[in-house]
Order: structure tokens, then C-alpha cells, then sequence
């Protein structure tokens, strides 16, 4: 969850509860086990508050290949929602325990449509597609989806451009993950192109819009919403893009006592993005991880900083 939410963003999330859950030239780059996504990213130590801040040894998250389990399940799937942030709207990502629908690909994109993401604060605009088809030549996909997809009647321009993007980053992160990279995605409608949620038409070839532009700035990639950690030292590790690749971040509890509190590096400062980590000591208790862009004009000019918070339990 994001450590701020507007009345446009409430108003936006109530508009899609209860659902069962553009275009650029960025290459597809990594979801297949890192927090990053495309670009040139970083990876560097915070400095704490608390003692223990160390280089990090890995991501935290899954590595290989989808794996399908008994149940008929996909583990460690990469899925992006969508978020206000800084006066828009931005893509973030959590790794999903999916439904396996026929392949990596496909079952991605339907839990887009028919899954809630874990943070609250997060959202989605399609609905429940029944029918989700997806066919790939080379590193070209097509993603055939049902009209049902676009029932949602509520989305202006932007947000459809965004929803959008989030089928398409969606899409291209799962073809990696199963070791079948894509760099386009074609997205039809019982085969044809369409005019989606009528304001964008879709049918031809897309590509992921430039990380910049669409992608979140900060957003807590471990630990994930809900998620549960042991008491003593909980590493925590977030990716983003800030001025000076400066990031600040604090941990409290729900009633907002600051625990632990500091600052963590990150990507280059120019743009790029990248992974950064720190550490806070804990004892046992609910706790909210709030980790926020460097804002050199103090909110006094432009969309101000980007924020992302997590819930978590330490036990």
C-alpha cells in the first residue's frame, strides 16, 4: 500500500471493487527474478539508522522458471497493477501464486483481469475475462481476450492508456519468465481489433512505453504485502528511480510510532532505475515500511514524490 492516498485514487479503486481482478520503445528487460523491470538498473546499500546494512547477495525473489504446481498453479508470477502516483497513474508489480490457464503468458494476463492485487492501494480496470488466448512467433505475442474484458465503462484516455501497459508489461514479464522473450504484444478482441473501453483502438503491434513514463518511481519489493518475517534484522528491498538516486524510508507501527528510519541509494539519479536495500532491527508487531523519492523542491514544485508502503507482520 502507498503511504498516501488522494480522493481521486479512493474514488478510482472504489469504482473497481469487487472485481476478480501507449507505447514506447523500452526493451523487455528482467522479470525473471529481480524487482527491476527494464532499463539500466543499480543495485546498492541503504544507510540505517539501525546497525547491520549490508551489500545485498540476491533479490529476494523467485529465480528459474514458472514452476506448476500440484494444484495446478504457477508460482513467482510477475503481475502489475496500477497505482496513483505523483498526480498520474503508475505500474507496479508483485509476484503472484497463479492459476495456470494454459502457459505462463495466458495465465498472467488472466489474473490481471480476474485477481485483486495484495496491496489495497493497488488496483485494476479490466474485468473478469472469460476467454483469454495467447499465441507468440518469435518475440511476437498476441493476446486474444474477450469483450467482457473491457465491461468496465468508467475509464477516461489516461487509464486506459495504463491498463493497457499493464496487460502489456504483464504479458512480456511472463513470456520471460518462461524462457520465450517478447518484445511486442498484439492485443485483439474475439480476434479482431477493437475500439478498447472506447477510447483507444487496439490490433496492432505495442510495445512496453518507456519505464519512466509509466512505471512507479518507488515501490517495496520485499516484503511483499501481508507478508511475514522472523524478529531481529528484516532486510528490506525496494527499486525505483529518485533525484541524486536518493531514497528515504522510515518503519512504524499502524498507530505511526517510527521505529527505525534513514536513507537508501538507488539507480543513477538521471533516470534510471534500480534496486536498493536496507535493514531495521524488530521485535514482534504489525509494522508499515514507507520508502519515498528525494523531492529537492520540498513539494513546492512539480507532481511532488513518489511513495510506496507495506504492511507486514515480524514474528
Amino acid at each position: 500500500m502507498r503511504g498516501t492516498g488522494s480522493g481521486r485514487a479512493r474514488s478510482l479503486a472504489a469504482g473497481v471493487v469487487g472485481l476478480a481482478i501507449a507505447f514506447g520503445t523500452a526493451a523487455c528487460g528482467d522479470d525473471s527474478s529481480g524487482p527491476g523491470a527494464t532499463g539500466t538498473g543499480t543495485t546498492a546499500t541503504g544507510s540505517s539508522s539501525t546497525p547491520g546494512a549490508t551489500t545485498p547477495s540476491g533479490t529476494g525473489s523467485s529465480t528459474g522458471l514458472p514452476t506448476t504446481q500440484a494444484s495446478g498453479q504457477l508460482s513467482a508470477m510477475p503481475v502489475y497493477w496500477i497505482a496513483e502516483s505523483r498526480k498520474s497513474f503508475a505500474l507496479y508489480r508483485e509476484f503472484r501464486t497463479v492459476p495456470d490457464t494454459g502457459g505462463a503468458v495466458a495465465s498472467a494476463v488472466a489474473a490481471v483481469t480476474r485477481m485483486k492485487p495484495l496491496d489495497p492501494d493497488y488496483m485494476t480496470p479490466w474485468r473478469p475475462a472469460t476467454s483469454v488466448k495467447v499465441t507468440q512467433r518469435g518475440e511476437a505475442l498476441t493476446v486474444d481476450l474477450s469483450k467482457d474484458a473491457f465491461a468496465n465503462t468508467n475509464l477516461g484516455s489516461e487509464l486506459a492508456s495504463r491498463a493497457l501497459q499493464q496487460l502489456v508489461y504483464t504479458a512480456t514479464a511472463a513470456a520471460q519468465r518462461a524462457g520465450k522473450p517478447a518484445s511486442t504484444v498484439t492485443i485483439t478482441v474475439d480476434g479482431a481489433a477493437y475500439d478498447a473501453w472506447g477510447v483507444i483502438r487496439v490490433g496492432e503491434p505495442m510495445r512496453r512505453a518507456p519505464m519512466i513514463e509509466v512505471q512507479a518511481h518507488v515501490w517495496v519489493t520485499s516484503p511483499q504485502e501481508g507478508a511475514t518475517r522472523p524478529a531481529g534484522t528484516v532486510r528490506f528491498t525496494g527499486y525505483g528511480t529518485s533525484f541524486e538516486a536518493n531514497f528515504t524510508w522510515q518503519v512504524r507501527t499502524p498507530s505511526g510510532e517510527v521505529r527505525a528510519r534513514g536513507n537508501a541509494m538507488g539507480g543513477t539519479g538521471t533516470g534510471g532505475f534500480g534496486e536498493f536495500t536496507f535493514r531495521a532491527s524488530l521485535t514482534p508487531g504489525t509494522y508499515v515500511v514507507e520508502v519515498s523519492t528525494d523531492d529537492p523542491s520540498g513539494g513546492t514544485e512539480g507532481p511532488g514524490p513518489a511513495t510506496d508502503t507495506k504492511t507486514f507482520v515480524v514474528r
